[in-house]
């Protein structure tokens, strides 16, 4: 992948240094941590997000709702396959 475009993000001395001991944490550079980041969390292509999963997890977890019907899980499972 050929990186052709720039970006300037000005952080306070204490945070940077803090992306710098993350980034060595990783074996990265500063400007790897932040592009994986950002894919990670801003550019991730999913359809369902990360605090619908935890809404779902707990739901799970604390058994508050009926069994759902296997014909509703895979409608489920086929809307998450369509992009």
């Amino acid at each position: 992948m050929v990186l052709t475009k720039k970006v300037m993000i000005l952080f306070d001395p204490d945070k940077y240094k803090k992306l710098e001991l993350k980034a060595r944490l990783h074996k990265k550079s500063v400007g790897a941590l932040i592009r994986d980041t950002i894919e990670e969390v801003v550019l991730l292509d999913d359809s369902v997000s990360k605090k619908k999963r935890m809404e779902a997890a707990k739901r799970i977890v604390s058994a508050d709702e009926k069994p759902v019907e296997w014909e509703e899980i895979e409608k489920l499972i086929a809307q998450g396959h369509v992009k």
